[in-house]
């Protein structure tokens, strides 16, 4: 399901929502809640248990989905008929809620675990949160992303005639995607430039 690059990339993005101050760490949830405090222990456990939480979402997604093939194959054998379509996606949708479920429960561990401490300063502005994602964003994955959408529409277009009947919907999808790319491009660099 997740790469190990694209898995460190959710461990260092939950790891971003800890800024070091001295010698402790200002939690801020998404990193744009508000500023609470805590000490590099608190930091260290919750990034373990996050990993901890992680592997454990992995796991019970890969072991459902495994459970539900055999399910799927033992219970409904006409596999082109239309309960096993039906079967399928209700079964695919169990499983995506599974992993959510787990995954939200992980990401928002921090915040359940501090929601009665003071915080020490109010949330980001929507200034500041812009400042901050601008910031981390490269013009290299805007790039990346309007290429995938590209990429997208022909792949699609080799598989089915994209301009037309249900291939009408592959063309709006990856343009959609390479606009919002050029968008938060021309966005970013008008915030790099005043």
């Amino acid at each position: 399901m997740f790469g190990n690059a694209h898995l460190d990339r959710v461990r260092e993005t939950f790891s971003d929502q800890f800024s070091r101050d001295g010698h402790d760490f200002i939690y801020r949830r998404s990193q744009k809640g508000p500023a609470i405090r805590v000490s590099k222990l608190e930091r260290d456990e919750f990034l373990a248990a996050f990993n901890r939480r992680i592997r454990i979402a992995m796991w019970s997604t890969m072991s459902s989905t495994i459970i539900f093939t055999l399910l799927l194959v033992w219970l409904v054998p006409d596999t082109a008929g239309p309960d096993a379509q039906r079967a399928t996606w209700v079964g695919v949708a169990a499983i995506v809620s599974l992993f959510t479920g787990l995954f939200y429960r992980a990401w928002s561990a921090p915040s359940r675990e501090l929601e009665r401490r003071n915080p020490e300063g109010p949330p980001l502005s929507k200034k500041e949160a812009r400042e901050l994602t601008y910031a981390k964003m490269t013009y290299g994955q805007l790039a990346l992303a309007a290429l995938v959408g590209a990429g997208f529409v022909l792949k699609m277009s080799m598989r089915e005639d994209v301009l037309h009947g249900s291939g009408l919907f592959w063309v709006p999808f990856g343009g959609a995607l390479m606009l919002l790319s050029v968008v938060q491009a021309v966005r970013k660099w008008r915030f790099n430039h005043h």
